[in-house]
């Protein structure tokens, strides 16, 4: 048994007999099994009573205590509370505040990442507090500090991975434009010459406009990413959206012998959102559907407010669709399906489309809904906060 650990007095079975001797042979081997739980665990663990009294310890924590020249001697018997809240430590005032919470009641589970500092380097720990109940009530405390040094370091080169990568897009992208706009500019002069120039002059100015909406969509996703975009906010006329953005596609669904079509509700109020963002979305989303949908076919544009209050604007085609397995791919960066029409518009994206146009609708607290099966068709929803829909009455 567990020296100094009451689970509360040895109940008697009606309050007036005592417990027989297998009950407290059962319950001295209870506390046996806790005791060798305790050392068979990794983590650094100490048992505390319903006070916050340490009973024991396990040996990764008496481990732990000598290499900073401590011994059992210093934990078993001193009150955990006290060690903890005799200091001006954050993070071990929060542990202390934990421990309380946890032995009274109030948390089921207590768990806090702190640093802890040596010689060498920085060691991270996990605080974990879980109760030990008996007939309800919290009669005893396990304390485990978990040695996470690892996952951290993992976590800090991931974020710094990450950082580098925004980093470098955003640079490569302010790098290039410079020189694809001189020369969409020079090729611009050149059409104005003669047959033979505009020929070439023209191949150059189409190929090079991609080029710089390609690292457009780079470079807003870069911002996006890095958390360096701000919102430009104002009510937006979704109807003039749509309208101008049917006209800018209205060629390029022609030649791919399309029909698009258009729905908005007649008396739609205003969205407050980053105009530039919102027509961006509707493009991306308006060229995905183009792309693949074979000729015959039909795009159309809705918009709408939803029984929940929320803004939706959608795009639905009749195309190739997406298989389930692969809707969550096509919302990654650079993911994108394997199909003959994919194939047929290699070289024309970045694969950047749907996650830019998910990103740009996250920056307005909205979300992105896909709905595809292969060989039905897709219908992409960007929804939108009813926080953001105002009547233009009240603008």
């Amino acid at each position: 048994m567990i020296a100094g650990l009451s689970w509360g007095e040895r109940r008697t079975l009606d309050d007036s007999y005592p417990l027989s001797t297998i009950d407290l042979w059962q319950q001295d081997v209870a506390e046996e099994i806790l005791t060798d739980f305790l050392e068979a665990m990794p983590a650094h663990a100490a048992l505390l009573d319903q006070n916050g009294t340490i009973i024991t310890v396990n040996k990764p924590w008496r481990a732990f205590a000598s290499s900073y020249g401590g011994a059992d001697g210093a934990y078993v018997g001193a009150n955990y509370l006290t060690v903890t809240g005799a200091t001006d430590d954050p993070d071990a005032l929060m542990v202390a505040g934990g421990l309380v919470a946890v032995m009274k009641g109030g948390l089921s589970n207590f768990s806090h990442d702190y640093p802890c500092h040596d010689a060498n380097n920085q060691r991270w720990f996990r605080c974990l507090i879980s109760p030990l109940r008996h007939d309800g009530r919290v009669k005893a405390t396990v304390v485990m500090h978990i040695d996470i040094s690892a996952q951290k370091r993992a976590e800090a080169l991931a974020q710094a991975a990450n950082r580098a990568k925004s980093e470098f897009l955003a640079n490569l992208s302010h790098e290039l434009r410079t020189p694809l706009n001189a020369i969409i500019g020079f090729s611009e002069i050149m059409m104005m010459g003669s047959d033979h120039y505009r020929e070439y002059a023209g191949d150059v100015h189409t190929a090079g406009k991609h080029l710089l909406s390609l690292i457009n969509e780079v470079l807003d996703l870069s911002k996006v990413e890095a958390g360096k975009y701000v919102l430009r906010e104002e009510p937006v006329i979704l109807a003039e959206i749509v309208g101008q953005s049917l006209h800018l596609v209205e060629a390029k669904a022609t030649d791919a012998g399309l029909t698009l079509a258009a729905h908005a509700e007649g008396s739609l109020p205003a969205l407050v959102a980053d105009a530039r963002l919102i027509r961006q979305i509707l493009l991306n989303l308006l060229s995905n559907a183009i792309k693949f949908t074979p000729p015959g076919g039909i795009v159309s544009t809705s918009v709408a407010v939803a029984d929940d209050g929320w803004m939706e604007i959608a795009v639905t085609d009749t195309g190739i669709g997406i298989d389930a397995d692969d809707i969550a791919r096509v919302m990654e960066p650079f993911g994108q399906i394997d199909s003959e029409l994919a194939r047929a518009h290699v070289g024309e994206s970045t694969g950047l489309g749907l996650p830019l146009v998910k990103s740009f609708v996250e920056l307005h607290q909205g979300e992105l809904v896909v709905k595809s099966a292969r060989g039905q068709g897709t219908r992409v929803i960007a929804r939108f906060p009813p926080r953001r829909v105002k009547s233009l009455g009240y603008l």
